[in-house]
């Protein structure tokens, strides 16, 4: 009788473990899919904006800023695109390009004087390859993330 109880348990342990651990699998696989889309995205917006320096996206569980860019080596990089996952989650590819094209800005601004950063200038450098409508539900969606109401005439250059 304690046969079967141990060889019964020895067979349950392993499917607890297993079912334990693919939900933990299926983030990371996912996880990674969104950054790879998302690095591919950026060598391609950084072909077209004519940046030089290398540029690594990641995806991390929570970023405060939402998304944000920082240089891991002085003026040339490599810098380093950090994205919130829940709020790429959100966002359409078109959405996550802008996003990019947006923080793509500010590695431009960083390594052209006078390295004057501002979050329109960077969108100004932004709309070279993306474009005000679909920055401003990008900015909406931040916004809505942050429990804040900005102006969008302070970040963007708005058609007339």
């Amino acid at each position: 009788m304690n046969r079967i109880w141990v060889a019964l348990f020895a067979c349950v342990l392993p499917l607890q473990s297993i079912e334990a651990t693919a939900p933990e699998e299926a983030l990371n696989s996912r996880v990674n899919s969104t950054i790879a889309q998302l690095q591919q995205l950026s060598d391609d917006l950084r072909a077209r904006m004519e940046i030089l320096e290398r540029v690594v996206v990641t995806v991390v569980d929570h970023n405060p800023l939402v998304m944000s860019v920082e240089t891991l080596g002085g003026r040339s990089g490599p810098f380093v695109i950090s994205a919130d996952r829940d709020f790429m989650d959100s966002l359409s590819v078109d959405e996550k390009r802008a996003s990019l094209a947006h923080e793509l800005g500010h590695v431009w601004i960083y390594t052209h004087h006078p390295y004057l950063q501002s979050e329109r200038l960077a969108n100004d450098i932004a709309m070279r390859v993306t474009s005000a409508d679909v920055l401003v539900p990008v900015y909406e969606k931040v916004f809505q993330r942050l429990g804040t109401r900005g102006n969008l005439a302070d970040y963007l250059t708005l058609p007339q």
